[in-house]
């Protein structure tokens, strides 16, 4: 089987006929050794501005050839060559494929004997040449430019490998017509053949800067954010308010914003979180404002829990001992925090509560009741979470169900966020193909990015060495360190990242200046960065636990996954296309 680069078609590809030349080349015998380089961008084109070729295709032995795929319906007049989809919608172009495909592969060898001339002056004798894929249909020649050996169509079934064959017999044949007996090394070893592919990748992956994206993306993403506030003006009135948004709608900044407006008015105002990275980022946050705006609490609840306890002579005891198990957490210190309460007499205005999906429980609640002024029935509290694809510390609680428990407790308003005001457009879509989770937010963004890009692995040791190419491309293109987090569902220990040990990756929440950083999916939950890299990826079938990693991704995201998670996309990509007729 040939090695396609990228190893997966991108779900942003329409055309079907471009999905089956992908799949035929990717499982085609006796194709080994060869290279297939999919939507291979141009940008050093002859004729145009900007170039693609469809297919380029490197064959040890054979040449190099650029293909150009078209399906459904093909016809000509007067000149112009029109394309009919199977919804019967017709383009219409000037150009031909024949001549698209044969200034794709002249404009990318002109490249890289112009960039790379010292390692390829033999260009000038290489076998390369062109062809057009017609899967839909019997295609004729009638035109003087073309030959039919530089047709595949609906005849040849799909059998790619005989096609490439066929281009490179007649494509010696042609040159010895002209030029004489070739010459040795004018058809390409298996070394030329990966070199080539390094240059022609590297190229395609760099030719517009990372750096350049990752500015543009967030700049227009802190505009998108001003937007979120307007919903502060609308629910300030109100005393109770749950507000819910998936990842990406701006959630904690909202929740930071009303904390800042609370402690203004000089409302004794708590902020709680579950995520312990989460609250030490809002903590640094408030920090560096003046402290007029800073909330009487900020950080995750059981850390308040734990504090209110401590605070409590006559129970301080149950804080010592072994390590803690879950009930504990969930039960006994909640019973014990409510028990204090009883003899405290702090008490919040106003609570806010951010992840409120991860802490909606009736203990918890009990908890929220006795330390709020007037409690949880009459007195001032906002929650804002993403109950639907988010609650990975549920407590076996559906969203429906952790919902329906806070209208057993009292009246609030409600309030949709349906802006996303992180991820970029490529990241939005990949969101809803690998978890189904389809949502307004994720349709309407509009901000361009790079796309998604996809590393399949076969042991620890490729994974690895994928990984370290990754950072190596970002550090090349100048992304800053402390821009890119390495996300994983495992921990460190057995991460793949523990091999990595002459690079300098510090765990997320240390203090570590400009470094790359690591954190498991869980705990980086209500955080982002400009770069996320998902390591470890051995199944997609953990939905809620993939949807936190994905969304984390502010501008450019990869994903380094098994076969077998491989194997699942594919799967999943043939079920999308089916359901879309």
């Amino acid at each position: 089987m040939a090695t396609m680069i990228p190893s997966i078609i991108s779900p942003e590809v329409k055309s079907t006929a471009e999905r089956r030349v992908f799949d035929w080349f990717k499982t085609a015998p006796l194709t080994d050794h060869w290279i297939v380089l999919h939507s291979l961008g141009i940008s050093m084109h002859n004729k145009v501005i900007y170039g693609e070729a469809d297919f380029f295709v490197l064959a040890p032995n054979l040449g190099i050839f650029a293909l150009e795929v078209k399906g459904g319906r093909i016809s000509r007049k007067d000149g112009i060559w029109y394309y009919t989809d199977k919804y019967g919608k017709t383009n219409s172009k000037v150009r031909g494929p024949f001549e698209q495909a044969k200034d794709a592969v002249f404009s990318i060898v002109n490249a890289v004997k112009a960039k790379r001339a010292h390692d390829f002056r033999y260009l000038d004798n290489i076998i390369f040449g062109y062809g057009v894929m017609f899967p839909d249909i019997e295609y004729n020649v009638t035109g003087i430019d073309e030959e039919q050996w530089q047709v595949f169509d609906s005849r040849n079934s799909r059998n790619v490998r005989e096609f490439v064959l066929q281009l490179s017999k007649n494509t010696v044949r042609k040159k010895e017509a002209l030029f004489g007996p070739i010459r040795k090394g004018s058809l390409p070893s298996r070394d030329d053949i990966k070199h080539l592919a390094a240059i022609l990748r590297g190229d395609f992956d760099f030719a517009i800067s990372l750096q350049s994206h990752l500015k543009y993306s967030e700049e227009a993403i802190i505009n998108l954010t001003k937007e979120q506030f307007r919903c502060l003006d609308q629910i300030e009135d109100n005393p109770r308010c749950l507000i819910q948004g998936a990842a990406g709608t701006g959630k904690t900044l909202l929740a930071v914003e009303e904390a800042k407006r609370a402690a203004a008015q000089g409302k004794k105002t708590a902020l709680f979180c579950y995520n312990t990275n989460l609250a030490n980022w809002i903590k640094q946050h408030f920090a560096e404002i003046p402290q007029s705006l800073n909330p009487l609490f900020v950080g995750t609840f059981h850390s308040y829990m734990h504090r209110t306890v401590q605070n409590n002579q006559n129970l301080q005891h149950i804080l010592s001992g072994e390590e803690k198990s879950s009930d504990f957490y969930k039960e006994e210190l909640p019973i014990a925090a409510v028990l204090s309460l009883e003899n405290c007499n702090e008490r919040f205005d106003k609570i806010i509560v951010d992840e409120a999906q991860d802490l909606v429980s009736e203990n918890y609640l009990a908890v929220l009741d006795s330390c709020l002024l007037k409690g949880f029935e009459r007195g001032q509290w906002t929650f804002y979470g993403d109950f639907s694809q988010q609650a990975i510390y549920a407590n076996n609680l559906s969203g429906f169900e952790m919902i329906d428990l806070l209208d057993s407790k009292t009246a609030f308003i409600r309030f949709g966020l349906t802006r996303n005001c992180r991820n970029t457009k490529p990241i939005c879509n990949e969101i809803v193909f690998l978890t189904g989770f389809d949502s307004k937010q994720y349709h309407e963004t509009n901000i361009d990015g790079p796309p998604v890009n996809y590393y399949t692995y076969s042991s620890a040791e490729e994974q690895e060495n994928k990984l370290r190419g990754i950072i190596h491309n970002l550090l090349q293109n100048r992304v800053p360190p402390s821009k890119i987090t390495i996300l994983s569902p495992r921990t460190r220990q057995d991460s793949v990242v523990s091999l990595l040990e002459n690079l300098n990756i510090a765990d997320y929440g240390v203090p570590v200046g400009n470094a790359i950083t690591f954190c498991t999916i869980h705990a980086f939950k209500g955080l982002e960065n400009s770069v996320i890299i998902l390591v470890d990826m051995n199944s997609f079938a953990m939905i809620n636990l993939l949807y936190v990693g994905l969304s984390r991704a502010k501008t450019a995201l990869y994903i380094v996954m098994s076969d077998q998670a491989a194997n699942e996309y594919q799967e999943m990509l043939k079920r999308r296309i089916l359901n879309n007729g």
